[in-house]
């Protein structure tokens, strides 16, 4: 909608639903106003069949088909554009098959392991998956194979070391931030008391600085998106990260994908780019394995741009008489409001998204560099992100390949509504698990957006 008072100003009404955990159609019945977005904060259980329950980490008892199968096959249809990202308790084989995101039936899109888009002017960016210390720092880059076992049927939803990475490089311009669970110590910048009223077994985790993400933590204070949404600690909660008091820093803040700011710690004079010499993309993924070591990755500073906080909402699981869904008003911000996705009606990529996918996934093709990635001191990382003094390297990559990006016609951008296809069967209430393989099932909006950003392809392996 639009402001009568103020024409040139932009509000969406979106509304943010806590775990889904298969209940669409429940859902659905509470949106009893006009909504321009539903975001669905993890746990979706994109289930097309019976065979897609042995992916799902949940106790057989607790496993069934749920709503999602009726909106896949077509039965049903979203009533509002809805976008998602996964939790831990997940259709995995299925999310995996659209690591980069796309849609999981009509109307409904998931935003991929890390993803960014744009929705009329807003940016919403996010990251899949809970974190879990242990799998985080084996910093493992292989994809789980089916049949999961009972390690890699948790695993395979755990956060990676290449997936925050990649939501490491995104920009400084980002509205929403998504992520399943909460980042850590985020309770510290709200109401405790009522928390641990509610919440009580909580405390010990509280106390231990071990409720939350510490990747999530330092993700929303490096960039500082407008709101951050979460929810799989089955309550709602709000708190505000604040920043003015830190002193803005003077810079060349631009508007669009092309976000290029400098991050350093020290006042440095960079050499100018020859643009009459070809940049050698290949080259250049092979950096100096002994070069910025002891190095840090570059600091946060504040902006004249940049909100003055960052308003955290988290809500419950879709449950009877529980704050599940919340309806917010958001402005479009005056530097945004002439993005190409504002007059259009459905989703439009992030530029960034896709040279960070670009760059990390063609750095990762290397030996060598595979071989440096998986030696990294995660554990150290884990502790203090600014040691991941990977981020500046491939920043400078991205960079580049942002310049390419921009070279291309904004329509090339637009998320095609019509990209979606059943491709795993669907279900039918008289069928036999048996009678369904259990394997990847290739998707070509996986293939489709690889190819056309030229980003490496690799088969998912049953």
């Amino acid at each position: 909608m639009t402001s009568i008072n103020n024409p040139a100003k932009k509000t969406l009404r979106i509304a943010v639903e806590g775990c889904c955990h298969g209940e669409l159609n429940k859902i659905y019945s509470q949106l009893t106003q006009p909504i321009d977005l539903l975001i669905i904060c993890g746990d979706f259980q994109a289930i097309r069949n019976a065979r897609d329950l042995d992916t799902i980490n949940v106790p057989p008892k607790f496993r069934r088909i749920g709503d999602f199968q009726e909106y896949y096959k077509g039965k049903r249809t979203a009533p509002v554009l809805t976008i998602f990202i996964g939790g831990n308790h997940e259709a995995s084989s299925y999310m995996k098959e659209l690591k980069y995101g796309g849609w999981v039936a009509p109307n409904i899109y998931y935003l991929g392991e890390f993803g960014s888009i744009w929705f009329k002017g807003l940016q919403i960016g996010g990251i899949s998956g809970i974190f879990n210390r242990w799998t985080f720092e084996k910093n493992s880059l292989e994809d789980e194979i089916l049949p999961y076992d009972d390690k890699s049927i948790r695993s395979i939803y755990h956060t990676t070391l290449k997936n925050f990475l990649k939501f490491y490089l995104m920009n400084h311009s980002l509205d929403i931030g998504l992520s399943h669970d909460w980042p850590a110590e985020i309770e510290r910048k709200g109401d405790v008391k009522y928390l641990l009223k509610v919440k009580p077994f909580f405390k010990n985790d509280i106390n231990n600085g071990a409720l939350g993400s510490p990747l999530n933590k330092f993700l929303l204070s490096y960039l500082r998106p407008r709101y951050w949404f979460s929810s799989h600690l089955h309550v709602r909660f709000t708190a505000s990260v604040r920043y003015d008091h830190e002193k803005i820093q003077e810079n060349n803040y631009k508007n669009d994908d092309e976000i290029d700011l400098d991050m350093d710690d020290e006042d440095e004079v960079e050499e100018e780019q020859d643009d009459s010499k070809p940049f050698d993309f290949e080259n250049q993924l092979n950096f100096d394995k002994s070069s910025n070591e002891k190095s840090m990755a570059h600091k946060r500073l504040r902006f004249a741009q940049d909100p003055i906080s960052t308003e955290f909402l988290a809500l419950d699981k879709c449950l009877p008489k529980r704050k599940c869904i919340e309806v917010l008003d958001i402005d479009v911000t005056p530097d945004h409001l002439n993005h190409p996705s504002v007059n259009y009606d459905g989703f439009v990529h992030s530029k960034r998204a896709i040279a960070i996918n670009k760059v990390v996934e063609t750095y990762l093709q290397d030996e060598e560099n595979v071989k440096h990635f998986k030696r990294l001191n995660s554990e150290s990382i884990r502790h203090n992100p600014r040691r991941f003094t990977l981020v500046n390297e491939l920043n400078e990559l991205v960079e580049v390949e942002l310049n390419k990006l921009n070279q291309l016609s904004n329509d090339e951008f637009k998320v095609d509504s019509n990209d979606f296809k059943i491709i795993a069967p669907v279900y039918q209430s008289h069928e036999r698990i048996d009678d369904i393989p259990l394997k990847y099932w290739e998707n070509n909006q996986t293939v489709d957006y690889c190819k056309k950003f030229n980003i490496p392809y690799k088969p998912l392996t049953t």
